[in-house]
């Protein structure tokens, strides 16, 4: 119940924060410090856990704003939310963004840095198993192409890691922590403000 409430939260303020950097009259001709991005994705992948691998793909948005630090090179901040077939994670990361050519249609990097906090659909595990996030990350390259003087489109593909632990108990007495690992190919489609 409480997990419900905190996306309820995420979502509202997501919602917030995009509402209002929609009602901002656009002004072409300045170009300031700050971009900002909303990535929709398709995850192919899946997770590493007790030496086998299981295929668990998924879905994931993502919102991130960055400071220009030169024509070429951004950094900021950014999270979202991956929703696996068994798992839910919201990543909370920093990144660092870079075009290869000082050109609107241009080479992109891209390379996140952070953690996620995870749990389990309780439909798909017993009620005694729960999981913790652990790091985030994920890196990859893509083409930035305009569509005007304010707006671009982002396609990228990137890989994404994503480690957590999984708890449960045995026989009613026994804790057991368990690693788990995700690791995806991210497939994206964005869009840039600029």
């Amino acid at each position: 119940m409480l997990q419900n409430r905190m996306i309820y939260i995420f979502l509202l303020l997501f919602a917030q924060a995009a509402f209002a950097i929609a009602q901002e009259p656009p002004d072409p001709d300045a170009e300031g410090p700050l971009t900002s991005r909303l990535d929709l994705s398709y995850m192919f992948g899946g997770q590493f856990y007790n030496d086998h691998f299981v295929y668990d793909p998924g879905v994931a948005v993502q919102f991130t704003t960055n400071y220009r630090v030169s024509k070429s090179f951004e950094t900021g901040i950014g999270t979202g939310y991956i929703s696996l077939m068994n798992e839910n994670f919201i990543p909370i990361y920093i990144e660092a963004f870079g075009y290869k050519k000082n050109k609107r249609n241009s080479p992109v990097i891209r390379f996140q840095l952070g953690g996620a906090i995870a749990w389990l659909n309780t439909g798909a595990y017993p009620p005694d198993y729960s999981m913790n996030g652990g790091i985030f990350f994920s890196a990859g390259m893509g083409r930035k192409i305009p569509l005007n003087d304010r707006y671009s489109i982002l396609f990228h593909w990137s890989l994404c890691h994503i480690s957590a632990k999984v708890n449960y108990e045995v026989f009613g007495n026994d804790d057991y922590i368990s690693p788990a690992h995700y690791d995806m190919l991210q497939l994206s489609i964005g869009v840039i403000r600029e």
